[in-house]
């Protein structure tokens, strides 16, 4: 699991590549809740190069996008692969979640 962490601006984005499983969940929930754990932060998850995803990893999306609502962060995520989108839709979590196609797409609604 390769983690990529990038400011532009306002907008932190995180990127994330490989595989967000029980062996990545919690070094990605640890690497990662500080920064949605700030005020008012806005925070974009690339998820286009995950291959794949578990219960593990959704729960640590879910646990890092519920942080972010706690601390009135704005969390949302983009990209998701077919395979990514289709777990996503199995949960019934792509109303949970909010979700762009594109980082462009997503940073616009941050930063409007």
């Amino acid at each position: 699991m390769q983690i990529e962490t990038h400011r532009d601006g306002q907008v932190v984005r995180i990127t994330l590549a490989g595989e967000l499983n029980s062996a990545h969940a919690d070094s990605v929930t640890e690497e990662l809740h500080p920064l949605v754990s700030v005020p008012d932060a806005r925070v974009v998850v690339d998820l286009s190069g995950l291959t794949l995803i578990d219960s593990s990893g959704l729960s640590a999306l879910i646990n890092l996008v519920t942080r972010g609502r706690l601390s009135t962060a704005d969390v949302v995520l983009v990209g998701p692969t077919p395979f990514v989108r289709s777990v996503f839709e199995v949960a019934r979590l792509d109303t949970f979640f909010e979700i762009f196609p594109t980082v462009e797409a997503a940073t616009e609604r941050l930063t409007t």
